[in-house]
């Protein structure tokens, strides 16, 4: 799906939102988190091939293929956290919001732990 679709689907959604919100603001907040859905739904089909691709670059690198998917994970949940902070706060739930942005940042300092290791190793080992 190219972005021009992408964008031209958010601006009908947001105009049939917008319309429905004054009428039912809970069909209105279901509309747009659906629309959402679907446009990162049709791009993850796409998502296997530019992966495999991202990964061949690194690899030829000589990055670490577990550093990699520790990458990929840290992408995953940074993505997954956005998408999920932007609905909450469109449902008018910006303390949760909150809450779930701050259990995002915990998740990608847990999950990054190792690369940190990895780094003061090699930190550690220019220090003599």
């Amino acid at each position: 799906m190219s972005i021009l679709t992408l964008c031209g689907a958010a601006i009908v959604t947001a105009v049939l939102a917008v319309t429905l919100r004054s009428q039912s603001p809970h069909s209105a907040m279901l509309l747009s988190v659906g629309a959402g859905a679907v446009m990162i739904l049709s791009l993850i089909k796409n998502m296997p091939d530019t992966l495999a691709g991202v990964r061949a670059i690194l690899s030829d690198g000589g990055i670490d293929p577990s550093d990699i998917a520790i990458l990929f994970k840290v992408m995953g949940i940074c993505f997954i956290t956005e998408f999920t902070c932007d609905c909450v706060t469109e449902a008018g739930l910006l303390s949760l919001s909150t809450n779930i942005s701050f259990a995002g940042k915990l998740l990608v300092l847990l999950t990054a732990l190792p690369l940190f290791e990895k780094l003061l190793d090699v930190i550690l080992s220019l220090g003599g």
